[in-house]
């Protein structure tokens, strides 16, 4: 079997056509529209022109954006305020078609095929301009109240420190996102500190850095006694030092070596697919 998974960025709309055992076996991309009906427009159009080729295939999606169990969703990187996404989309498709928050998706394909798969508690993590991600408990993502999706990123890691977009202060993100190391380094990219530390300097730089993520992982280790946390995120692409440098850390802590000092630290799988794949789990 196969079917169509769409995620819906803010910047893109990528869709890949995946195979049973996870493989996207075609893809396509297209820039996403500003105003949420010329999306929902757009996205049908991608399915169907998918489907020429793949005339069966069902169609789940992933949305950036906070998604409640209305189907409404509010997306601030694209303008959207408590949008009917889910009526816009079906009124294209004259079907119901399933819409996941993107993080949720990523964490469904990281549980169905990558870092997570055989696990029953985990968490995924990705470090990017934000910090996003999600947790599975008994096989399962968690969920709050009308179904909305936790935003570990907007964990409180220090009382009243940097204000924050989502208007607390002292969130997590503005301390370990991906971001935060480039600002830390004086301005360079988060890849030339990268860079620089590989050559063995900024040493001082890259351990405050590294110490402030493990500051929020601390937290969801005592919370969740995960049995894996698994890293993404556009920084998780330096590879092995930053897995090596949090594992390190993270050992040296009270929350692991006295509650889950069974936590494994791993890299995620999928970084740029996540949003397919889990949107094609959506239907599987």
């Amino acid at each position: 079997m196969r079917v169509i998974g769409i995620d819906i960025g803010g910047t893109s709309i990528k869709l890949g056509v995946v195979s049973r055992d996870g493989q996207i076996i075609h893809r396509d991309q297209r820039a996403t529209p500003s105003a949420i009906g010329e999306m929902a427009r757009l996205v049908y159009s991608m399915a169907q022109s998918a489907r020429q080729h793949h005339p069966k295939a069902r169609v789940g999606i992933s949305c950036a954006g906070t998604l409640d169990s209305q189907g409404h969703i509010t997306a601030n990187q694209m303008g959207w305020v408590n949008e009917p996404i889910k009526k816009l989309i079906h009124e294209q498709f004259q079907t119901p078609v399933p819409i996941e928050n993107d993080a949720v998706c990523a964490l469904f394909a990281e549980h169905r095929h990558g870092a997570l798969k055989g696990h029953d508690t985990g968490i995924l993590l990705t470090l990017g301009t934000g910090i996003g991600g999600g947790v599975v408990i008994a096989g399962q993502p968690m969920r709050g109240h009308l179904g909305l999706h936790g935003e570990i990123g907007h964990m409180v890691t220090h009382a009243n420190g940097l204000d924050c977009g989502c208007g607390q202060q002292g969130c997590w993100e503005q301390y370990a996102a991906a971001r935060v190391l480039g600002r830390m380094a004086g301005g360079l990219s988060p890849q030339e500190v990268i860079s620089q530390v590989k050559a063995g300097r900024m040493l001082d730089i890259w351990q405050a850095y590294i110490d402030e993520v493990v500051t929020g992982l601390g937290s969801l280790m005592m919370i969740f006694m995960p049995e894996v946390i698994a890293l993404g995120g556009g920084l998780s692409n330096a590879g092995s030092i930053l897995i090596d440098a949090i594992r390190q850390a993270a050992q040296k802590t009270r929350a692991y070596r006295t509650y889950s000092p069974f936590t494994q630290f791993v890299s995620a799988r999928f970084q740029n697919d996540a949003g397919i794949l889990g949107a094609a789990a959506l239907i599987e």
